[in-house]
Order: C-alpha cells, then sequence, then structure tokens
C-alpha cells in the first residue's frame, strides 16, 4: 500500500534503448537528444510548482531528468537505490521479451532465470515509494516506467495505462477509502 500522501512523479526522459523497445532495467543508458528535451518539457510545465523533496532513481537517465527538472525548482535531490528499474539480469538490451506480458501478470515461472520476480520488484518499488513519501514534501519522484506499473495498480487501477517519458503526474490520495486516488497530468 502506498502512503497517502500527495507526490508527483516523472518517468526519466527517453534513451535510445527506449526508442528502440529494449529492455533497459539496471543497465545506466543514458538520455538521448529527445529525452534531454523531454526533461526540459517536463522542467518548464513544473515551474513554479511548490515541490520541496525529489527523490530519483540512482541510473543516469532519472537523475539526468531530476537534474534537469530542479534547475527551476532548486530543491535537495536524493537519490534511493530501490527506485531502480527491474533487474532484468542478462536480458537488458533484448528486444522482443515474449515473456514480459506473463511476469507483468505476476506468473513467477514466466520469467527467465535471473530476472528480478514480478512479486519482488513490487514490494520494492512500493517501499521505495513510501520511503520518498517520507522526505519534506510535496515530493517529485524521477524514475522509470516499471516502478510506475506497482505504484499505478495499487493507486488507481481504474488507470491502467504506460506513463509516458518525462510527463509529470500529479498523485492526489483519495478522500474516502471507496474512492480511488485521482490522477493529473501536465
Amino acid at each position: 500500500m502506498i502512503n497517502h500522501t500527495p507526490f508527483y512523479y516523472v518517468r526519466h526522459g527517453q534513451t535510445d534503448w527506449n526508442l528502440n523497445k529494449r529492455l533497459q532495467g539496471n543497465s545506466d543508458i543514458a538520455l538521448n537528444d529527445t529525452g534531454i528535451a523531454q526533461a526540459h518539457a517536463a522542467k518548464d510545465k513544473m515551474q513554479g510548482m511548490n515541490i520541496t523533496t525529489i527523490c530519483c532513481s540512482p541510473l543516469i537517465r532519472a537523475r539526468k531528468t531530476a537534474d534537469i527538472i530542479n534547475t527551476v525548482l532548486n530543491c535537495p535531490i536524493i537519490e534511493i537505490a530501490e527506485l531502480k528499474e527491474c533487474n532484468f539480469g542478462e536480458h537488458e538490451g533484448t528486444l522482443g521479451n515474449t515473456w514480459i506480458e506473463g511476469w507483468l501478470a505476476g506468473d513467477e515461472g514466466s520469467a527467465p532465470v535471473g530476472v528480478e520476480k514480478y512479486s519482488d520488484f513490487v514490494a520494492r518499488a512500493t517501499r521505495a515509494i513510501n520511503q520518498s513519501l517520507t522526505q519534506d514534501g510535496p515530493v517529485l519522484i524521477v524514475a522509470h516506467g516499471g516502478v510506475y506499473i506497482p505504484a499505478n495498480n495499487t493507486l488507481a487501477p481504474q488507470h491502467q495505462w504506460s506513463l509516458p517519458n518525462a510527463q509529470p503526474v500529479l498523485h492526489t490520495p483519495p478522500q474516502s477509502p471507496q474512492n480511488h486516488w485521482t490522477l493529473k497530468s501536465f
């Protein structure tokens, strides 16, 4: 469960591996020119927002995105190791991984040896988001599309969508237990 605290989330800007649909995982792949431009566009959208802390993955694509956005926010950046993307082991950098659908559905046997178990990944991502939300807020989390999947499933199951690169989203907790979180893209 995600702590009931409003927060912003931005997936890192595009990399060449995103563009080519390669599994990135923990591979430390830099932003490409499009990704840098996307991070600057996110920065422009977030200028003037009352964000107190940025928590980010230590992988360079997330850190660079956070650094660019922070040129207008001017707040502390805290790297949280558990915000890293899923560890896909020797499958990082590969294309056409048909086992991914089963893995995303929670079929622990569908993933090849060396791939982080989906249940472990979800638990890690949830811990990382909650750790981020203990910081002075409002908090901006800059991380990965994969880290966002379990968050989205928990926060707003009615919105099953993948997060575009460098798209800021505000997450507001429900006002009552029977409601879902509210998501607002910028």
